[in-house]
């Protein structure tokens, strides 16, 4: 009886140590470094009006860092790598007066911003925007992130750090 104890421990410890072991060098997270998500049920206005916190978020986030190819830090313009399409992600999900998205580095909400159409009478200088007429440059989609007055969030060193240490970032 005591023995079958024994080497139930030990079993039991050897299959610690091996779960351990396995998961120590496994860089890949389940939380993306960098993501974009969609804010749910709110019109940009009214997502302007709540905490950063309490906005409630879709369940998967628009665009991550695994999508993202480059960003150009100085221009806030990113490219997304080849075959992947922002505007076939958002087709149908944002309105002419603009969606409100926030950008999340690890679990942790940045900023709020807008995606935003041209043809809208409806315009917010205060949080960022990225405009739905995308730029086409040498075949590559450019998104810019666009900011008007106040204090610019879209320079937050978290940002900085977590696409840096993705190798994504140019120009900085």
């Amino acid at each position: 009886m005591i023995s079958s104890k024994i080497k139930l421990f030990v079993i039991m410890n050897v299959m610690l140590f091996l779960m351990v072991g396995c998961n120590h060098g496994n860089k890949e997270s389940a939380v993306d470094e960098f993501s974009l998500y969609l804010v749910s049920d709110l019109s940009t206005t009214e997502a302007m009006s709540k905490k950063l916190d309490d906005l409630p978020l879709e369940a998967i986030p628009v665009l991550t860092d695994k999508e993202i190819r480059t960003y150009n830090w100085t221009e806030h313009e990113f490219t997304m790598k080849e075959g992947i399409s922002l505007e076939e992600r958002l087709e149908g999900k944002v309105p002419a007066s603009g969606k409100p998205f926030v950008i999340v580095v690890g679990n942790e909400r940045i900023y709020l911003g807008s995606f935003w159409s041209y043809y809208s009478s409806i315009f917010n200088p205060d949080i960022p925007k990225i405009p739905s007429m995308w730029d086409k440059r040498n075949g590559n989609n450019i998104y810019k992130i666009r900011y008007g007055k106040n204090q610019d969030p879209r320079v937050n060193a978290k940002i900085l750090n977590a696409l840096r240490g993705l190798g994504k970032v140019i120009n900085d």
